[in-house]
């Protein structure tokens, strides 16, 4: 359940939590170093949107602000302070970034599962562009998010040395979100290969038609002039001739195109 209150200390006098942004936070990928006082602010991707989550550190007390759309995430990372022995702001700080990957790594498998998918839809003609796009879109956003991971744990780490191992985790995972985004856009170059291929198919059969008709219609034409002197249309069996060679040459064609396996 999405926690409706604009401000809540999950533990108190350590970690406190508001649901709206400060005025130094105004944009992703931003941070201010001071002694006594951290401030950053990443990109958070959550259920199909990317926000801000903003941290405010100081030697004893966390404060973090976000809106209210990653307020399920906000949620799940208190429930699970409930496993410390001794809260502080260093486990407060891991518990974030774990739930965040933990969020990434959930999303990167789902992320994979529909890329199969998806190809397998491709060969089939059954995928379109814009399935395409919505998961370039997703994977793209998923992977900004990561970035933030990254940002926040390298500028951290060495503030709180703990947090080393979860910054190589970060790590890990952006090359795996690099691999499913080329994943992705090779599921494109197949796409147009896929669709590529259905239009040569079908300028082969229209042009594999003009070839068969464009002698008839050359004879047709020429029939069809009104010149005085004909003598072959006087003959009883000109029309049937005509036809019958027509027929032939429409055959001989056919005959033709199937051996080069034109069609």
């Amino acid at each position: 359940m999405v926690i409706d209150v604009s401000s809540k200390e999950f533990i108190e006098n350590i970690w406190r939590h508001e649901f709206k942004y400060p005025e130094w936070c105004r944009r992703e990928f931003q941070h201010v170093l001071g002694d006594k006082v951290v401030k950053l602010s990443i990109p958070v991707y959550y259920y199909g949107s990317l926000q801000r989550l903003c941290i405010e550190l100081f030697d004893n007390k966390i404060i973090t602000y976000s809106s209210e759309k990653i307020g399920e995430l906000i949620d799940e990372i208190a429930m699970n302070t409930k496993t410390f022995t001794k809260p502080s702001v260093k486990e407060v700080l891991r518990l974030i970034f774990k739930t965040l990957l933990n969020n990434y790594h959930m999303e990167l498998t789902e992320i994979d599962n529909t890329i199969e998918n998806t190809i397998h839809k491709i060969m089939r003609g059954e995928a379109s562009y814009k399935q395409i796009y919505k998961l370039y879109n997703k994977c793209s956003k998923t992977h900004r998010g990561v970035h933030g991971a990254i940002f926040g744990l390298e500028l951290l780490e060495n503030k709180y040395p703990g947090l080393r191992d979860l910054l190589n985790e970060a790590i890990m995972l952006e090359n795996m979100y690099s691999t499913s985004i080329d994943r992705i856009t090779q599921a494109f170059n197949l796409y147009y290969t896929v669709i590529s291929e259905k239009t040569n198919r079908v300028v082969t059969k229209l042009t594999v038609i003009s070839a068969i008709f464009l002698p008839l219609t050359l004879i047709a034409g020429i029939y069809g002039m009104n010149f005085k002197y004909m003598p072959e249309l006087q003959h009883p069996l000109a029309y049937p001739l005509v036809l019958i060679v027509m027929a032939s040459i429409a055959l001989g064609e056919l005959i033709y195109f199937k051996k080069k396996k034109w069609i």
